[in-house]
């Protein structure tokens, strides 16, 4: 027959019985649907336990991130090496699943009584792309399967941990892919099409991994309808079916649970600013009660986001990674918080970052109490004091995290509960709250004192003036710490020089209650934002410009959620920012050279959690004579934390090399002479990771407006 006269066409169930071989799949996907319902249905029903939440608003936004994150694989390829492995797996597991359902769509609506060809899909010059498409595709999938292979259980990262459903995913994958082209290659190699052997067309040439295989079935004498080729294709189908559909109805109870849950909860993340942790509603309500729940103590006092949050989980450790805590050696891993919650509510043995592993019958249940993880104290059994008060707060985490798991509101909301109900804290978190309560600073020095780092400068004060165009906003590091002094004196001074119509609160200005909050104390926090929204009340001003990024991030992103004013009475913005605005408008001109060799280090409150990132790297490249640095890799959004974040400036590290330490290394590999910062935070900590490692005398440590002023003053005679 005339190759150009065949119509070419998938033929369903080759060398299967055509009776048999349907009812046995149709009878396999029945059991799978089955088995795989009832797991994807007892895993909602755990969430379901959890406390309520919205999380439907915004639905246009919400869907288009779904789709970015799933199709464009957006945060997995940030990590270049794992998320190229990762996208190899994920576009190749994919494709081949559109492509058997494209073949049961074949099979299921081909309509004989309209012809031969009726209804087909797979049919002449489409089948052959299809072809080629699948066998492409199938290699990188059984590609990155192998390097994943490779990597969990050969080179073995730090980050990642095994388990038995790991090496049974990858395993039962890899037969799938390898075996798909084994059943291939022996099809290619026995099949007859309208007479003609499919090995000697040349479109089985597109089919170019099946090929392959068919051309060495057929040197060691596997072609031409061999009986025992036969009987293996026979074989391997049916163990091919199989294990497809003993993978997928295992899906809800092994690692590969991500491939559900890790979308849904792309779709239910939080919409919010970055910056704002979640606020605990009807606080004074719930204080009134008699057991106020108040924070997170057991499984049963989270929401149902959270709960979904740990089935999403792959434990891929890429959270771990960007760790600032486990870096230094602390007992943190953000990992390990998801994970071990995750086991817990699977009621499956408990894997702690040690390698150790309990069950969920050896931990404490609470005092005459039968053992339920509902009600089972996480605090002692699941996490210490140690793990819980590492944590910086930086963000890194949960920028980092593919999934969108929110690992810091999961620890801030434990710190809550260990504050506000057990009081149960570290000897130096309750220095700091009391200072913020008595005093109105976490120094605990007094407020008379306030201003006295103005001494000389002759500044405005908003209750001599009562409206201003600017009300800077000085923040406690640089009212008490002797050296974040120099930045505020800095940044007054540039004010002036640039003719900006400014004002301070002075004695009126109090902690803005970042710490606090962070710390656990939200009913702290609270008091003193609604302290601070009623003092800026009484004055007019069009601009809050803040030194510190704590207070940046806490004006702008939560005191929204009581009712202040950012955004609608005044804009929030860093002193980064205003000055190199000023730069631009031509108000502040940088004229004098100063010869330094600068990095800059990007604070986690105006970087990762609010994206500001351009301002300050502007400011410093219009000063002549700068040259500028970056920290290699460690720099922009994936910077490293200083270490002083979520109250860690006031307390003791919990590593064992210190947070601000690594980082110097970090941002030094270049040999800088200056270090650049914008956060007070940040100076407290690298000034003593200087002056402890040697440095103190080599490396400089000054503010963007340190170094600005010191580019707009002339030179002294």
């Amino acid at each position: 027959m005339d190759q150009e006269q065949v119509v070419l066409f998938r033929q369903i169930y080759w060398n299967i019985d055509h009776t048999v071989g349907p009812a046995f799949l149709y009878g396999i996907i029945l059991i799978t649907s089955i088995v795989m319902t009832w797991g994807i249905l007892r895993d909602i029903a755990r969430w379901r336990k959890g406390r309520p939440e919205a999380r439907i608003s915004q639905i246009p936004a919400r869907a288009l991130e779904f789709f970015t994150q799933l199709f464009g694989q957006k945060k997995v390829l940030r990590d270049r090496r794992p998320g190229m492995m990762h996208a190899l797996i994920f576009f190749g597991f994919l494709t081949l699943f559109i492509g058997t359902d494209v073949i049961a769509v074949e099979e299921d609506f081909t309509i004989p009584l309209m012809g031969e060809n009726a209804g087909r899909i797979l049919v002449g010059g489409f089948y052959q792309s299809f072809e080629l498409i699948l066998d492409t595709l199938g290699l990188a999938f059984v590609a990155g399967l192998i390097w994943a292979t490779w990597r969990r259980y050969r080179t073995r990262p730090d980050r990642l941990d095994n388990r038995r459903t790991d090496g049974w995913v990858l395993g039962v994958l890899l037969f799938l892919g390898i075996g798909g082209f084994l059943i291939e290659g022996l099809r290619i190699a026995n099949q007859q099409f309208d007479g003609l052997w499919v090995y000697e067309q040349s479109w089985a040439r597109l089919s170019y991994i099946g090929f392959t295989l068919a051309t060495i079935f057929r040197a060691i004498g596997l072609g031409q309808e061999n009986f025992y080729a036969l009987r293996l294709h026979e074989i391997l189908w049916y163990t091919h079916a199989t294990a497809t559909f003993a993978f997928i109805a295992t899906l809800p109870f092994s690692k590969f649970r991500h491939i559900f849950y890790t979308p849904l909860n792309t779709f239910f993340r939080d919409t919010s600013p970055k910056g704002a942790l979640d606020a605990i509603p009807d606080l004074e309500a719930e204080i009134e009660k008699d057991e106020p729940r108040l924070g997170v103590a057991t499984l049963g006092d989270l929401t149902w986001k959270r709960r979904m949050d740990f089935d999403a989980c792959m434990r891929c450790g890429r959270c771990q990674s960007v760790c600032p805590a486990h870096t230094s050696g602390a007992p943190l891993s953000p990992k390990y918080i998801i994970s071990k919650l995750a086991d817990l509510q699977r009621s499956e043995p408990i894997h702690f970052k040690d390698g150790s592993v309990k069950l969920v019958a050896d931990l404490e249940p609470a005092e005459e109490a039968k053992l339920d993880i509902e009600t089972l104290p996480l605090y002692g059994n699941l996490f210490s004091e140690h793990e819980l008060w590492a944590c910086t707060t930086c963000y890194a985490c949960v920028h980092e995290c593919p999934a969108m798991i929110e690992h810091v509101d999961d620890i801030v909301d434990m710190r809550r509960n260990l504050t506000m109900i057990a009081s149960d804290v570290p000897q130096g978190v309750k220095r700091v709250l009391e200072g913020i309560e008595r005093q109105g600073n976490p120094w605990r020095l007094p407020a008379r004192e306030r201003t006295a780092w103005a001494d000389g400068l002759d500044v405005p004060v908003m209750a001599e003036k009562e409206a201003a165009e600017v009300l800077y906003w000085v923040g406690c590091a640089p009212s008490y710490d002797e050296r974040s002094k120099r930045v505020a004196r800095a940044m007054v001074q540039l004010l002036q020089a640039a003719g900006v119509d400014f004002a301070i609160l002075g004695e009126e200005e109090t902690c803005n209650g970042d710490p606090a909050r962070r710390m656990g104390e939200e009913m702290l926090f609270q008091a003193q934002a609604q302290q601070n929204i009623e003092t800026m009340k009484q004055y007019k001003f069009k601009q809050l410009v803040t030194t510190c990024p704590h207070c940046y991030n806490t004006f702008k992103n939560e005191y929204p959620q009581l009712g202040g004013g950012a955004g609608v009475d005044y804009e929030v913005i860093h002193h980064t920012e205003m000055l190199s605005g000023l730069i631009r408008a031509g108000k502040l001109k940088p004229v004098r050279e100063v010869d330094a060799k600068v990095v800059y280090h990007d604070p986690c409150y105006i970087g990762r959690y609010n994206d500001i990132y351009a301002a300050p790297r502007s400011a410093l490249r219009a000063i002549p004579g700068v040259s500028l640095l970056e920290a290699p890799e460690r720099n922009r959004e994936r910077a490293m934390c200083c270490g002083g974040g979520g109250g860690n400036v006031w307390l003791e590290g919990e590593g064992e090399r210190d947070i601000n330490a690594i980082r110097l290394d970090q941002l030094t590999s270049d040999e800088p002479d200056t270090l650049a910062l914008a956060c007070p935070f940040c100076m407290v900590m690298f000034e003593d990771a200087a002056k402890n490692s040697g440095r103190d005398e080599t490396l400089k440590r000054r503010d963007i407006a340190e170094l600005l002023l010191e580019a707009i003053t002339p030179a002294q005679s």
